[in-house]
């Protein structure tokens, strides 16, 4: 069984024994932990060992005074025989027996061990989002406005000019057409003539332009 002995500056060493097999073991100054260990230099919940290929190590929890190995403050410990490890001030022996070495010989270790800095950096680069790549759009040069062909505006204007143009022929043959049905209508008043009439009437009726010789004489009469 792997030992752990706990030494407090004073005290006699403390030893733990666990089996091989033990996943992961709590270490610190509550009671709640696999290991208790009351001294003040020490987190309730200080530090963990856990199981990893190879062996175990040892993962800082937050702690207010850290893990060290031979005085290097670390984040991570991998755990050998006779290491110089202490958690806050207490000193943290670990050992395996030559039947257990053996049995984790087989086993590929992978390196955990990690200074503060280290740990520091990964969780800075872990935590800072990825910039994502900036994607190059092409954008297809804007095509300019097909213009109409110019026989369609040709044709369209000519059309207008020479509908405004009737129109303006038509007003000018109304007008004219007024004014000189007023002056005859004048003239034919001061002539004497009664009645009403108008040159388009007179025309259109073959009445004649003057006042006939019966109007004349009323006329006279009066």
């Amino acid at each position: 069984m792997p030992r752990v002995a706990i030494t407090i500056s004073g005290k006699s060493p403390q030893p733990y024994r666990f089996e091989l097999s033990t996943k992961k073991v709590s270490i610190g100054r509550s009671e709640d932990n696999d290991i208790t260990i009351a001294c003040p230099s020490v987190s309730s919940l200080h530090c963990t060992m856990e199981r990893v290929d190879g062996g175990y190590i040892l993962r800082d929890r937050h702690s207010t005074n850290g893990i060290s190995l031979r005085d290097d403050e670390m984040a991570v410990i991998d755990l050998r025989n006779d290491s110089e490890i202490k958690v806050g001030d207490v000193k943290f022996e670990y050992t395996l027996s030559d039947e257990e070495l053996d049995e984790i010989d087989d086993e590929d270790f992978v390196p955990h061990a990690k200074t503060i800095q280290e740990a520091s950096e990964d969780y800075e680069e872990k935590s800072t989002p990825t910039k994502k790549a900036k994607t190059n759009v092409v954008t297809a040069p804007r095509q300019p406005a097909t213009p109409f062909p110019p026989t369609v505006l040709a044709s369209t204007n000519q059309g207008s000019g020479g509908l405004y143009s009737i129109a303006l022929f038509v007003c000018g043959v109304a007008a004219f057409y007024a004014g000189l049905d007023h002056s005859y209508s004048g003239k034919q008043r001061d002539a004497g003539r009664k009645g009403d009439f108008s040159l388009l009437s007179d025309i259109s009726k073959g009445r004649p332009a003057l006042p006939s010789e019966e109007e004349s004489k009323e006329k006279g009469a009066e």
